[in-house]
């Protein structure tokens, strides 16, 4: 069986509701907890690797690592090319293969 209450009955059944408190200690406790969850090494390292200057300086550090790799790659391929082709002329000369005589057995 459903009751129906009227709009009047709904509003005035929040008459007299106080706002909720928490226990006094309450703050200081979750206080204590954050510090405490602060100091701890994985958070101190966290927050130093999340710092602008850091991420940065390693992001650049990257960057220039590539840089050097790549134009130390290009320089080594055009030295190897160059020193290549004698070599490669060298065996086109004496193109052998053991499968293609002419002997009989």
């Amino acid at each position: 069986m459903k009751q129906k209450f009227t709009s009047e009955e709904v509003i005035n059944s929040l008459e007299g509701i106080q706002r909720a408190e928490g226990s006094p200690f309450l703050f200081t406790r979750i206080q204590a907890r954050m510090k405490k969850e602060e100091n701890r090494p994985e958070m101190v390292f966290l927050r130093f690797i999340t710092r602008p200057a850091f991420a940065l300086t390693l992001a650049l550090f990257f960057i220039a690592t590539n840089g050097y790799l790549i134009t130390n790659s290009v320089n080594k391929k055009n030295a190897m090319d160059d020193l290549g082709q004698p070599l490669a002329a060298e065996y086109v000369q004496h193109d052998l293969n053991p499968y293609d005589t002419n002997e009989l057995p």
